[in-house]
């Protein structure tokens, strides 16, 4: 009991009610306060009030006591304390603790340990829950490692694993310490389990990496070497040794110098050089002697490897033997300028004559030459007797022409049957008469096998001026070849004003595209088709038009070549068939359309260019999904010029186009080439009879036998017939008495915007056929 007179610090009256209700009771107060000491420091106190009664039950006295348990207070705070301070070290450290007393068969761990345990920190610490988290495969482990600490009295480091409940699987590294008592038997253990996973996945990975090196290193197929920093190599591979002809003791231990060319010695100076300055890595070609003076070529790759200081270590080389590909650069360093067919020089060395020739002519004040050559009807050759025997007429070709020009000319093979000759301070006099001997030296006999074969050609020449260039030389000879195709072919033309003009205009007429497709000039119009039975239209033709800002509308033939052979043809064809398709899905919607209406389909040109381009088929399959058309109402108009260049191709790509379920046309049936054996060969649906058949109806008795075999022959295979350009009523009676069902033409309706088209189709208007 305190003697030190205390001042009690004022009670709170709820304490104080509190106190007298259990006097009054007769149960026992007690109770801690803060109090204060006369000297002025504030203790704790602990009093205890019991009642007395007499023997009527009347309170009569209170006995009270107090202790100062200031000091008690101040260890439990401390020990509160540390014991926080403790937990928190564990948690930061990752280090729990745990201690099982034997005797009292109790065990306790820190909260760090329900962290790494992941289990509930309420959880009362047990045997039986550790074991319970235990990896089946290290139970029988830590139970060996319990009893030898029990039995053996000694302390232990053990790793074993263990699974969460929220399924993890964790390494655990535990310090075990028994502690013994009086009687010499181990009464408590006691210890600290921490998370090694980190250190056990790190150390895994480290030892993959190193397994994976050294079996990268002595079996990979490209040599490597390790070497100081001197680069003196202090191991190799056998992928090495085999690269420089020479076992690996002769190559430890020694200078690369010793046995590397001469001419690249200050490759290794470079390198170290390059490597001083901060660059870590360096790749070269370079040279080696083989013990037996054959020559390596070699890749070398050599990396500056350094710790984690930063501290250069090493360096690791890799060699890559290149001697093939060496061989083959030379090789084809000769391909790569010459024609691999007839030996010829090709584009790319073409194309450096003809700059060195205008360049020397410039300097000596004369002119160049340019003679573009193709063989007439060449296809013919190789599609009559095969392409080695076209390839036999190519090189003896090639031979004359080379054995009728001047020595110092150039020629060149330029693609196929094509070739070019550029002649050195010539006038264009002089040129001709080169092209002639040329033109005169391919016309005689070749005997290819068994057969005697006969060739011409068509020469274009142009005359270099101050302003041309390679480009331009080619091209303007290459048009003055066309002209000589066109006028028959097997003669000499000059590039002159005339067909400057053209190309100009071509020229211009391609640039013009460009803008136009780049600003949305290009419209499309509809020619109606219509029944001849019901006058109703059932079908349109989509025609593209260009509406020129300065020339306004430009007719189709005014720039389709253009077109097609700048391939700006695909992505304006791309528009009118996603407008077309539009269009057709916005007509079959129109409330109120008569039945023939309601199953209106639409015609679009397909060109050859757009036939070889590699996308069409999902460029059609995309706009049908995208506009919602049916495949069926669409149908691809083709010309027959589509199959003359290579049939199995095109036949392959109507397979695909059909398979989307669309129609497919032959259009101006008649004018082209082995017509009956397309009809027969590919999956078309309908034929186009030409207007130029049309022309004649009712006029010339040709042109309707030509006609009424055309309508007979389809009917026979299953095909619908159309005829196009009908410009009168006596046309238009002939096609029907011949029984064609379906007509377009002037006569009854021009081309018309897609607005005209929607009232046709609201009015549901009639043709009158009769």
């Amino acid at each position: 009991r305190s003697s030190v007179e205390v001042i009690p610090r004022e009670e709170s009256s709820d304490r104080a009610e509190m106190m007298v209700e259990l006097m009054r009771r007769g149960e026992t107060w007690s109770g801690e306060y803060e109090a204060m000491r006369r000297d002025g420091r504030s203790i704790a106190i602990q009093v205890t009030n019991t009642p007395v009664f007499d023997r009527d039950g009347k309170l009569v006295a209170v006995i009270g006591s107090s202790f100062d348990i200031t000091e008690r207070l101040d260890a439990q705070r401390t020990l509160e304390s540390s014991r926080r301070r403790l937990a928190e070290a564990q948690r930061i450290a990752h280090l729990g603790s745990f201690e099982a007393d034997l005797v009292a068969h109790e065990m306790n761990w820190s909260e760090e340990c329900c962290r790494i345990f992941g289990v509930d920190p309420g959880a009362i610490p047990s045997r039986e829950l550790l074991m319970s988290i235990v990896h089946p495969a290290d139970a029988s482990k830590l139970m060996d490692a319990e009893i030898d600490t029990v039995t053996k009295a000694r302390s232990m480091d053990l790793d074993f694993r263990i699974i969460r409940s929220d399924s993890q699987e964790r390494w655990l590294l535990a310090h075990v310490v028994p502690e013994v008592g009086n009687e010499g038997a181990v009464v408590k253990v006691t210890g600290t389990i921490m998370d090694d996973t980190e250190r056990v996945v790190a150390a895994r990975v480290r030892r993959a990496a190193e397994t994976s090196f050294e079996i990268g290193f002595e079996q990979s197929a490209i040599g490597a070497a390790i070497t100081d920093l001197q680069g003196i190599p202090k191991r190799v591979n056998a992928a090495m040794c085999a690269i420089l002809g020479r076992p690996a003791h002769l190559i430890v231990g020694r200078r690369w110098a010793e046995y590397g060319h001469p001419e690249e010695l200050a490759l290794a100076h470079m390198m170290l050089t390059r490597l001083a300055v901060g660059h870590d890595t360096h790749e070269d070609e370079r040279r080696y002697f083989r013990p037996d003076g054959s020559i390596v070529w070699v890749l070398a790759h050599v990396t500056l490897v350094r710790d984690d200081d930063e501290t250069p270590q090493y360096f690791f080389a890799q060699f890559q033997d290149i001697s093939d590909r060496k061989r083959m650069e030379h090789d084809l360093a000769h391909q790569a300028l010459h024609d691999s067919l007839t030996g010829l020089p090709n584009r790319v060395l073409l194309s450096d004559r003809l700059l060195h020739g205008l360049a020397g002519s410039r300097r000596r004040g004369s002119q160049v030459g340019v003679i573009f050559l193709d063989i007439d009807q060449f296809k013919a050759i190789n599609d009559a007797s095969g392409h080695s025997a076209g390839d036999a007429v190519l090189c003896r070709a090639s031979s004359r022409i080379s054995g009728a020009i001047r020595p110092g000319d150039t020629v060149a093979r330029f693609g196929g049957d094509e070739f070019v000759v550029v002649c050195d301070d010539v006038s264009a006099f002089e040129t001709v008469q080169i092209g002639e001997r040329v033109l005169k030296s391919l016309n005689g006999p070749y005997q290819v096998g068994l057969d005697e074969m006969h060739i011409t050609a068509s020469l274009g020449i142009a005359i270099a001026n101050d302003n041309s260039t390679p480009e331009s030389l080619l091209r303007e000879s290459d048009a003055a070849m066309y002209r000589a195709k066109e006028r028959g072919g097997d003669r000499v033309e000059l590039f002159d004003d005339t067909l400057r003009f053209i190309a100009k205009k071509r020229l211009a007429t391609a640039s013009a595209l460009h803008r136009a497709l780049d600003h949305d000039e290009f419209t499309v119009q509809y020619q109606p088709v219509i029944d001849l039975v019901s006058g109703a239209m059932v079908s349109v033709e989509a025609l593209l038009r260009w509406q020129h800002p300065k020339y306004g509308l430009i007719a189709p033939a005014d720039f389709i070549s253009v077109a097609e052979e700048t391939g700006l043809i695909v992505p304006i064809g791309a528009r009118v068939l996603e407008q077309a398709c539009r269009d057709l899905t916005e007509w079959q919607s129109i409330e109120g359309a008569a039945s023939a209406e309601a199953s209106l389909s639409v015609a679009v040109n397909i060109s050859v260019r757009q036939m070889r381009s590699p996308h069409i088929v999902e460029l059609i399959d995309d706009v049908l999904r995208r506009t919602g058309l049916r495949a069926a109402d669409l149908c691809l108009e083709l010309t027959e010029s589509v199959f003359m260049e290579d049939v199995e191709f095109f036949g392959r790509r109507l397979d695909s186009l059909k398979s989307l379920g669309l129609e497919l046309a032959i259009d101006d049936f008649g004018t082209g080439y082995s017509s009956l054996s397309y009809l027969k060969r590919f999956p078309f649906d309908s034929v186009k009879i030409d207007r130029a058949f049309v022309d004649g109806l009712g006029i010339d008795e040709h042109d309707t036998a030509l006609v009424a075999a055309i309508v007979a022959m389809s009917g026979a295979l299953g095909l619908k017939t159309t005829a196009e350009g009908v410009e009168n009523m006596q046309q238009l009676s002939c096609l029907k008495d011949l029984g064609v069902r379906r007509v377009q033409g002037f006569y009854l309706a021009e081309p018309l915007p897609g607005e005209a088209i929607s009232k046709l189709i609201t009015e549901s208007h009639r043709w009158s056929v009769d």
